[in-house]
């Protein structure tokens, strides 16, 4: 019999609470996410904390247009610097859910990551602090068997939530995220992706710009200066991603993250595709000299690219020179179809 007041929603408010005091942690994101997309009360917990960020925000925008009226020390004023601190904490939350969500839409890794988590029936007992050990152990002393808890891959291959759905919630939450906290640029950055992905890609170039308008932080101008290239190559525009490219290897970041050194890729891809092979070649090797534990993946990705595929097979010589310098690369194959993981 279930103790009251002992369920496993009490740890998601917990999570969620924790989230606001900035005790943030990926086991914790992970078990809102699909926690709150079981259950209605948790879910309607949610939304209550979009409710504060909404009500948040007009008060925000009212006591703002009577900015200076209040003297110091006055409730007034203890209020708006209550609700600046609160903006920060709403904010952080829904940027690690819009953030989450986002990655399930975008990433099959980060799906099968989520899917590792066991996720609580609601109304099912808890014990103790420990959520995951003591749930066990009260099941097993109570003769319950492991099926009261359930994967959430179960949900994620089974249920409701595609990857379309999962973006459209990460777009919400993060768009949600930026009316109250416009300069956190992580969430732009994400909020870009899942545009582009959806196809938005004015949209996308739009969030990109904006973040190289607003900061001089060196990773976060390299995201948006990678993503907003790729936005550009996608579009049939190499020149312009070239462009973008450059200005990211010129500012050192690449140099000082290895994450960034996909760009070495996306530039050899791009002067091929204008047909400039020997800055392709010269990309290429920077990328393999550089990042050599990159190899595999480089290899992956290159058989994807059709466009450049085609254009090694009417330009051989180009071909022929790349495959006597990196052969674990080339010559090239007809690209391979999308594989789809049933895991």
């Amino acid at each position: 019999m279930t103790e009251p007041g002992n369920t496993p929603c009490l740890q998601i408010q917990a999570d969620l609470s924790a989230m606001l005091d900035g005790e943030l942690d990926g086991a914790s994101v992970r078990r809102v996410m699909v926690h709150s997309d079981l259950c209605d009360g948790c879910r309607a917990f949610l939304d209550g904390i979009r409710s504060q960020v909404r009500m948040h925000r007009a008060t925000h925008a009212a006591m703002s247009q009577d900015d200076g009226a209040a003297p110091r020390g006055s409730e007034s004023a203890r209020l708006r610097q209550q609700l600046t601190a609160n903006r920060s904490r709403l904010g952080r939350i829904l940027y690690e859910l819009g953030r989450g969500f986002a990655l399930m839409g975008l990433s099959p890794d980060f799906s099968r990551e989520v899917g590792k988590e066991p996720v609580p029936v609601p109304d099912m007992a808890m014990r103790g602090k420990n959520f995951l050990d003591e749930v066990t152990r009260w099941a097993r002393g109570a003769g319950q068997s492991d099926g009261e808890w359930v994967a959430a891959n179960e949900f994620f291959n089974h249920g409701p939530l595609t990857s379309i759905e999962n973006l459209a919630k990460g777009q919400r939450l993060l768009s949600e995220c930026l009316a109250l906290q416009p300069e956190l640029h992580e969430a732009r950055i994400y909020l870009g992706l899942v545009h582009s992905v959806r196809g938005q890609s004015s949209l996308a170039r739009r969030q990109f710009a904006a973040v190289l308008g607003a900061t001089q932080d060196p990773r976060m101008r390299g995201f948006a200066l990678l993503n907003l290239a790729n936005v550009h190559l996608q579009g049939g525009d190499p020149e312009a991603a070239i462009d973008l490219l450059r200005q990211l290897v010129d500012s050192g970041v690449v140099a000082s993250d290895p994450r960034f050194g996909m760009a070495y890729f996306n530039l050899a891809l791009a002067s091929g595709l204008v047909r400039r092979f020997e800055d392709s070649r010269a990309w290429f090797r920077r990328l393999h000299d550089e990042l050599p534990q990159k190899s595999n993946l480089v290899a992956r990705e290159l058989t994807k690219r059709s466009q450049f595929v085609h254009l090694l097979r009417v330009h051989p010589e180009a071909e022929r020179r790349l495959a006597s310098e990196f052969p674990a690369w080339f010559p090239l194959t007809s690209p391979r179809p999308a594989r789809h993981d049933s895991n």
